[in-house]
Parts: structure tokens; sequence; C-alpha cells
């Protein structure tokens, strides 16, 4: 082989290298751009999706602001009874402090609920009290002051012993509510929303 031939040979290799280089580099740009443009498409999506979540959020907070208004205003009054104990105390300072001294009879029975985790309990009182009329009166107002949440399912008056007395008998069922359980659902639906807004940020 001449010096002219071995140079040709020494030649085409160069440029079989050059070309294989850059087809090289070629297909390592395309991958890179095609990589980008996904990586690019899933953020948009991703981004979308989040967009999406806040605005309905933002309707669910605006649809139920009058719920949790109307909750916000009960939960003084909720987190004053959350035992059995102290809805009958409740009860019994009532009738106490309105002078309700003939109470022929009285029961109270517990009522739990499984499936129910926000109010587990409730307490079912059953009472026949015989008193003036004003005092029979005042003392179920204040009942219903110092127990909102109790459910009224029995009242009947009758005449009592004398013409200024009335006999009254009342059942009232008193829900007796788990705010730790209230607030563990709280934190779940807050981590699972979270979770699916971590998982829409994923490419």
């Amino acid at each position: 082989m001449n010096p002219k031939q071995l140079a040709c040979v020494v030649l085409l290799m160069i440029i079989g290298g050059m070309t294989y280089a850059a087809q090289m580099v070629h297909n390592k740009v395309s991958s890179t751009r095609s990589e980008a443009e996904d990586a690019e498409t899933a953020a948009t999506t991703a981004e979308n999706e989040r967009s999406t979540a806040e605005i309905s959020t933002a309707m669910f907070k605006a649809d139920t602001e009058d719920v949790r208004r109307f909750l916000r205003g009960w939960l003084p009054a909720i987190e004053r009874i959350q035992t059995q104990q102290e809805a009958e105390q409740t009860i019994e300072l009532s009738l106490r402090e309105r002078g309700i001294n003939l109470v022929r009879s009285r029961k109270t029975e517990l009522k739990t609920s499984a499936n129910n985790k926000i109010i587990p309990k409730s307490l079912l009182t059953t009472l026949t009290i015989e008193e003036e009329y004003a005092k029979v009166l005042n003392w179920l107002g204040d009942i219903e002051r110092r127990l909102p949440t109790a459910r009224m399912k029995v009242v009947q008056i009758t005449g009592g012993s004398t013409g200024r007395q009335l006999k009254m008998e009342v059942s009232f069922e008193t829900p007796i509510f788990d705010l730790a359980a209230a607030d563990a659902e709280k934190g779940k639906a807050k981590e699972k929303a979270g979770k699916e807004k971590d998982n829409a940020k994923k490419p």
C-alpha cells in the first residue's frame, strides 16, 4: 500500500470516527431534548392539577363557610359537656338552682354508637318533676340554655297535686362529643389532601 492509499484509509477512518461521534452526540441531544420536553409537560400537568385543586379547595371553603361558622358558634357549648359526669352535674345544678325539690322519678341511660366517632356517646335523661308552674317552665328553659345540643324527645305537662303546681315528664338526649376524634379526622383529611397535592407534583 503506497503512501497515498494509506493516507486515504486514515482519512476515511477519521471521517468515520467523526461521523460516529456526531451521531452519538445527536442521539444524546435528542434524548436529552425529549426528556426535557417530557419533564416540562409533566410540570405543566402538575401545575394545572395544583391550580385545579386550589380552585376546588377555595370553592369548598366558600360553599361550607356557613356550616363552619355555625359549628364555630356551637363549639363552646360542645366543649362544656365532654363526659357523662359533666352532663349529669349540669342537670343536677339546674334543678338545685331553679328550686326543683320534688323529683318524682329520675333515670339516666348512657347510649353508645360504634359507627359515630365524633359523637360516640349520648346520655338519655328521663325526669318526672312536680313544682310550681313558673319553676317548672323556667327549669325547662334553663336546661335548653345549659344543654343547647340536647334533643327533647318527650315533654308532657299535666296538673300537679295543687292548683299552683305542674307535673312534667320530660326526656331528652344529650350528645357527648369527642373533640379529639374530630381533630384526628380533620388531621387525616389534611394529610390526604397533602399527599394528593404531592402526587400531583410528581412527574
